[in-house]
């Protein structure tokens, strides 16, 4: 369910294999691989150090470390810090632990910080809170913008206007959004088109 969207983002995947040795997003890579295996000290010594260069990235990860350890407060300062600096999935924690907390206007507040610089998640995020209070019309919207963007929570964005528009009695607009999903291999939107028939 749309539930899911409000999550933090655990595991990253980078594409920049190109990195020097030495440098910050080396230390972040380190850092991850420390993670990935359990070793939250060794983790987080690599991203103090990359954080120690301004790497915001590092500031979000030493957040979820933060996080990890059930220190809340510290990760809340990490991600802050973050995203002071620029980084989405900063922005992203902060709108979820807002959400969490209850505080819907700040959560909203991080998730569009986040949507200007195309955060698909937070777009999404900033959707579903909209259709949940009832306007539709800004619901659509913000899927629109993250249905229009490459990244993980397009598909279901389709799927969402998909949904919005077969509500509204709009089979054609549905079936179309569908097959966008579809072809990324939404599952949920692939089942609506076989309802369709």
């Amino acid at each position: 369910g749309a539930m899911g969207l409000f999550k933090k983002k655990k595991k990253q995947q980078s594409s920049d294999d190109d990195v020097a040795p030495d440098g910050p997003e080396a230390m972040i890579k380190l850092g991850l691989l420390a993670h990935d295996a359990g070793d939250l000290k060794g983790a987080r010594a690599w991203y103090e150090k990359a954080a120690n260069l301004d790497h915001p990235k590092a500031m979000y990860w030493l957040g979820i470390t933060a996080e990890d350890d059930g220190d809340t407060e510290t990760a809340r300062n990490w991600w802050i810090r973050g995203a002071d600096l620029g980084e989405p999935n900063s922005m992203f924690s902060l709108a979820a632990s807002a959400y969490e907390a209850g505080d819907i206007a700040v959560a909203r507040g991080w998730w569009e910080k986040a949507a200007t610089v195309g955060h698909v998640n937070s777009i999404n995020n900033l959707a579903a809170t909209s259709f949940a209070a009832g306007d539709v019309a800004a619901a659509r919207s913000w899927y629109t913008k993250a249905a229009a963007l490459d990244g993980a929570g397009t598909s279901m964005a389709m799927r969402r206007l998909g949904e919005i528009a077969l509500d509204g009695g709009d089979q054609k607009t549905a079936r179309g959004w569908f097959e966008q999903a579809a072809t990324l291999g939404d599952t949920t939107a692939i089942e609506a088109l076989r309802e369709l028939g």
